[in-house]
């Protein structure tokens, strides 16, 4: 007796949220419509078979499924937080000594690729400059002078030929032709020495720029300086499209070729960075899918790939780092997040699975409702093995192509309960 007091009474709960939610269902049916029916109780604690109307089954929103043969997966569910993708976080250094002129951007600024950054007083860019020119003279009088020797080389060629000079005059000039072509390959050799050394000091697409072409009019050469289509000889400038992480110079300041100036960070990708406990590290492999869960956003899901395992456990968890690479195309993922990860990791042998909403708890055992007839359904007790992607192994009690309730179910399930309450008439 004591035992169906307690019974009544933890069913009690169950049963009331169940009329409330058929009360909702409900309003709209006629006061004639037929009442959830269940089969009379025969010998099981609950009996095997519940019975619903046409209606209830449409208001209690019942989906149904199929036990499938698929491939068996495991989630190794871990936590870990959200990183910088550090293939696209970029620490920049001015390219030599000099002075901060300006500073265009601040921290939190979205940038383009090129866009320009600062503009810096290059101490050294005006020397190699210099250099370039002087170069550039060189190799013009160098030319000029191999045009001169060719030429009277020529003339000497011809003289020969009439009995006008000796062939040794000849052989002099030839020689002195061939002296000014190597000049002028030293001369040029010295130029392209130079030309690099101020390419290196010259903002990353500089060379592009310079060499483009204003279509719009209206785009004066102050307004493009401005938005970073053209950027100045000592510009600092963005390596890709990203977000300006930090700022770590104010305008005036001499800064060189060690000082941080800016970290630019692309956060279209993140990493996730978990630890994995070295009991679950064996079924984890690179190209894993991932799903990525924040406080934040409870009812999104992230999906990635794992793209490195670290080959150290430490000693003092029992885990290893397993990084993984997370779109994030609207940046909703921030970095330093506690992130919640599933690790999906195929098994290697399929199974038969259901989906996990059709799985209820009856008489402390897992069941699932199967439709029998229109309106009926009896309830089978299951064993289960592996849960991942929202899917559950049925390892046994359950054969695969057998229809099964999903959505729904717990519904089914709170209706076998109610009927074991006493009619107190």
């Amino acid at each position: 007796m004591a035992r169906g007091i307690v019974l009544a009474t933890g069913a009690a709960g169950i049963a009331a949220a169940l009329g409330f939610a058929l009360g909702h269902a409900t309003a709209t049916v006629a006061a004639s419509s037929a009442p959830l029916v269940v089969a009379a109780a025969e010998g099981p604690l609950f009996p095997s078979t519940i019975t619903v109307s046409d209606q209830e089954v449409s208001h209690l929103q019942l989906r149904f499924g199929k036990a499938q043969v698929a491939p068996l997966v495991r989630t190794v569910s871990t936590t870990g937080t959200v990183g910088y993708d550090q293939l696209r976080h970029a620490r920049i250094t001015p390219p030599a000594r000099g002075r901060i002129e300006t500073l265009d951007v601040t921290v939190g600024d979205q940038v383009a690729a090129g866009q320009r950054l600062a503009v810096l007083d290059n101490f050294e860019l005006s020397a190699v400059r210099s250099q370039v020119s002087s170069a550039n003279a060189a190799v013009t009088q160098a030319q000029a002078q191999v045009a001169t020797a060719n030429a009277a080389l020529n003339r000497a060629e011809n003289l020969v030929r009439t009995g006008g000079m000796a062939q040794s005059e000849v052989e002099v000039r030839r020689a002195a032709a061939a002296g000014m072509e190597a000049e002028l390959r030293t001369r040029q050799a010295e130029l392209r020495q130079y030309e690099e050394e101020e390419a290196r000091l010259m903002p990353v697409n500089a060379t592009s720029t310079k060499a483009s072409t204003v279509t719009d009019p209206s785009e004066t050469a102050a307004s493009i300086a401005t938005n970073g289509h053209l950027d100045s000889p000592g510009a600092i400038v963005a390596p890709f499209k990203g977000i300006v992480d930090s700022v770590a110079a104010t305008q005036g300041e001499i800064v060189g070729p060690s000082t941080r100036v800016f970290t630019v960070a692309d956060l279209s990708t993140v990493w996730v960075n978990s630890d994995v406990p070295e009991s679950d590290l064996g079924a984890v492999v690179v190209g894993d899918a991932v799903k990525v869960q924040v406080s934040a956003y409870p009812d999104r899901i992230f999906a990635g790939r794992v793209t490195y395992i670290s080959d150290r456990i430490d000693p003092s968890t029992g885990t290893a780092k397993v990084r993984c690479a997370v779109p994030n195309p609207d940046g909703a993922l921030r970095i330093n997040m506690f992130a919640r990860t599933g690790i999906i990791s195929p098994v290697g042998r399929d199974a038969v699975q259901v989906p996990s909403s059709a799985l209820q708890d009856v008489n402390s055992q897992t069941v699932v409702f199967i439709p029998t007839t229109p309106g009926h359904f009896t309830w089978h007790a299951v064993q289960t093995g592996l849960v991942a992607n929202g899917q559950t192994q049925i390892s046994g009690g359950l054969a695969a192509g057998t229809a099964v309730v999903t959505d729904g179910s717990y519904w089914l399930k709170a209706a076998l309960m109610q009927s074991t309450i006493p009619d107190e008439g």
